[in-house]
């Protein structure tokens, strides 16, 4: 499989321009996305990163992924399980919609329908590529990941961040007879709408796990090393 067959949730992105890095003002402004993937891709996040490990080994690597219960503060709606990777880069990535039309950043139009699209918990495909890093002055050596294009697959409900928690506090107190162009007579009664939508891909799962110690390696069978390759099997 490609880490195209797997249907991620967008979380945080900046897809119709360049934003600068709160935490890091220094570095350029980039296109950026943080993307959650489901468990079944971990061979290919595993794949990408081992195909620029030096000899392909990612031992003592520090690596770009990171399982949400093991975030300083996780993705809400995204279950503990799942694979969250903070992918950027500084020319434009290709964006589509759904249909697979490009959502060309270079034209002014597409900023607005970028931005109406791709929200936090939009159901997402994503290209990535990997590319390995040293800092010479620590000694630290990791691997991380470029944005390299993002499709639009399915609606998926808004997660409860930034706007998206507007968004669902306000949902619970919607009257459809209220929306503009209704024609159905005033003091109608109307019932509410549910207050998720009904395209929520986590509805029928079980509640999340309880998120597992900061140290733990989302790929390991066993205890995790010191270095905490997210991808090792063994201590």
């Amino acid at each position: 499989m490609a880490i195209t067959d797997h249907v991620a949730i967008l979380a945080h992105s900046s897809l119709d321009a360049p934003r600068v890095n709160r935490l890091n003002p220094q570095k350029p402004a980039s296109f950026y996305a943080q993307i959650a993937f489901p468990p079944s891709a971990a061979g290919e996040l595993q794949a990408l990163a081992a195909a620029v490990a030096p000899g392909g080994n990612l031992a003592g690597l520090e690596i770009g992924v990171k399982t949400n219960g093991s975030l300083a503060k996780p993705l809400p709606g995204i279950p503990a399980d799942w694979f969250v990777v903070r992918s950027s880069t500084q020319f434009a990535p290709y964006v589509a919609d759904g249909a697979g039309n490009q959502l060309d950043q270079s034209n002014p139009a597409s900023h607005g329908t970028i931005k109406t699209q791709f929200y936090a918990g939009k159901k997402v495909r994503a290209a990535l590529s990997a590319f390995a890093w040293t800092y010479a002055a620590t000694g630290r050596r990791g691997i991380s990941f470029n944005l390299q294009g993002i499709m639009a697959a399915d609606e998926g409900e808004r997660l409860n961040i930034g706007g998206g928690a507007i968004v669902n506090a306000f949902q619970q107190y919607a009257d459809p007879s209220k929306a503009a162009g209704s024609t159905q007579a005033p003091g109608a009664n109307a019932p509410l709408a549910p207050q998720a939508p009904a395209g929520n891909p986590f509805a029928t799962q079980q509640a999340q796990a309880a998120a597992p110690a900061a140290s733990a390696n989302p790929f390991a069978q066993a205890a995790p090393a010191s270095n905490a390759n997210p991808f090792a099997t063994t201590a």
